[in-house]
């Protein structure tokens, strides 16, 4: 997955240098060697996924695939209830009375923050047809591990999704790219005109189906939404003036894939976007050279891995920075601010829970687009005249040398359809949480494979006011060392509406997850009082 926004940034060499691979460069055992290469950057220009980093070798790179709640419809934003995995102010009126109101003037001579007059809240790790947002390789898991989750189980059943993907996981292209793997597996075995049944019609599903389809297959779609999607979530309402994306909103590492023309064809809006960061700090106001206050955290987080990979175990990336000592003459701000804004708003893990070793190597290099048009027209469009069944969750699959046997509750009743083959492309989450029974059980490797590998979070929060109340065309802002909803995008510069989008990963975006949307609210104008305090 493509990632965003990086002040510094470093990444690994490319992964085909450092692991043994197979032709296509998604298979193969992982090689212990890895190199690394480190350098601070400055801000660049996107053409590309959730973000454009990835044309950059000393970036890190948001990959925004799984962004944001996971079954999302729109509810009332100032309610507690958020039904699908997000919330979003169903009268338009922001959160609660004063929706609309426009920015005032303290008696102090500070202006305030106005009300939003339109909300849309993620909750992804709260959805229980995702329980997050994307993966990522934590302390233990490896590449290898995407194959063996991948693998293929008796010619019956198959397996995709972006976890599966070794060459850009948590990514919309990775999990199109899964979807034609998938359909390549399925086409080897299967005889024209046996009948297959796709569980999941999120891009990989949608790309696995219309392939195996227009190769004279017959195709079943079943979802347990009651929308097309998956993990791009797009919600169109009068009370926004653009679709907004409950999940992925980037196309990542343009070049590297088709994503782009295919956003092109089907007429849907993408723009450029500039990811130079400014930041606010709480105790020396706005910090005016970003790149500067950073300064030596990217050698040191590359000493920290270098000097991890001499251990004979994988730590976490926190533990090797402290463990190294590569840290030790940092500004402790700074390198918080890194791990905020570059890895756990990047990657949805913490710097406690990823892999020194593995959890930097995976993604194509390219640049990114925002998608402002409504992603989840790809999927329409691959989907479109085939056979899709919405709110009709699987419960089993059991599978012999002579079928498939799928279980669905569909309309309240289980209905049993007898297959010849079935692809699955559940998130990891649902994986994790064993929501399908299997029958036969999964094998230990898979098991193993689903427990080690990471599955990230990626919170949104979207607020749209009546008129901007700010003046800074920065794009990208962070309070260094906040609690609360402390990274925000600000996308009057590239939509010319008055929109902010706040992100918050990790273990941030679980505990914030607790809140009621109106909390949440108000915790996020707080975040951007700050802001207007300082000069924003």
């Amino acid at each position: 997955m493509a990632r965003i926004r990086s002040v510094v940034g470093f990444r690994s060499c490319p992964a085909e240098r450092c692991a043994r691979t197979s032709g296509d460069g998604r298979g193969g055992a992982p090689a212990r060697d890895r190199c690394w290469e480190t350098g601070r950057v400055s801000g660049h220009e996107d053409v590309a996924g959730p973000d454009s980093r990835r044309s950059d070798p000393h970036r890190f790179d948001r990959r925004t695939l799984v962004v944001g709640a996971a079954a999302l419809a729109v509810a009332a934003a100032c309610s507690s209830e958020s039904t699908d995995g997000a919330g979003d102010d169903s009268d338009g009126d922001g959160a609660g009375d004063g929706g609309g109101e426009d920015a005032v003037v303290t008696s102090g001579g500070a202006r305030s923050v106005p009300r939003p007059v339109a909300v849309v809240r993620t909750s992804w790790s709260t959805d229980p047809l995702a329980f997050g947002s994307y993966s990522f390789l934590a302390v233990g898991a490896d590449p290898e591990m995407r194959s063996r989750l991948a693998a293929p189980i008796d010619g019956r059943v198959f397996v995709a999704g972006e976890a599966t993907d070794r060459a850009d996981p948590a990514t919309v292209h990775g999990a199109l790219a899964s979807g034609e793997r998938v359909a390549a597996e399925v086409a080897a075995v299967a005889e024209p005109g046996e009948h297959v049944v796709v569980v999941g019609a999120g891009a990989s599903g949608a790309h696995a189906a219309r392939l195996l389809a227009d190769a004279g297959y017959v195709v079943t779609v079943v979802e347990a939404r009651d929308r097309v999607g998956g993990r791009i979530g797009t919600v169109r309402s009068a009370d926004w003036p653009f679709p907004v994306e409950l999940g992925a909103s980037w196309a990542h590492a343009i070049g590297t894939n088709d994503l782009a023309a295919t956003l092109e064809r089907l007429g849907v809006a993408a723009v450029p976007f500039d990811y130079e960061p400014s930041a606010l700090a709480a105790d020396r106001g706005r910090i005016a050279d970003v790149e500067a206050f950073v300064d030596g955290v990217e050698d040191a987080i590359g000493e920290a891995i270098e000097w991890a990979d001499d251990l004979d175990t994988d730590v976490a990336l926190a533990e090797a920075v402290v463990g190294s000592g590569a840290a030790a003459d940092l500004d402790p701000a700074a390198l918080q601010y890194v791990y905020d804004s570059a890895i756990t708003t990047e990657y949805g893990a913490d710097p406690d829970e990823m892999s020194a070793w593995w959890g930097f190597v995976e993604g194509s290099d390219g640049d990114d687009l925002l998608v402002t048009g409504g992603y989840a027209a790809v999927v329409e469009a691959l989907l479109h005249g085939l056979d899709v069944r919405l709110a009709a969750p699987v419960t089993s699959i059991a599978h012999d040398d002579t079928g498939v046997d799928v279980t669905v509750f569909e309309a309240g009743t289980e209905t049993v359809l007898g297959v010849d083959r079935v692809v699955v492309t559940v998130p990891l989450g649902v994986w994790k949480a064993g929501t399908v029974v299997f029958d036969p059980p999964l094998d230990d490797d898979r098991r193993g494979a689903i427990d080690a590998i990471g599955f990230g979070l990626l919170d949104k929060l979207w607020l749209r006011f009546d008129e901007r109340f700010w003046t800074d065309e920065t794009l990208m802002w962070s309070i260094v060392g906040g609690d609360g909803y402390d990274e925000w995008f600000n996308l009057a510069p590239v939509t010319g509406e008055p929109v902010l989008l706040a992100l918050v990963g990790g273990a941030r975006a679980r505990a914030l997850a607790s809140l009621t949307d109106d909390e949440a609210v108000e915790l996020a104008l707080a975040s951007l009082q700050r802001f207007v305090d300082a000069g924003w």
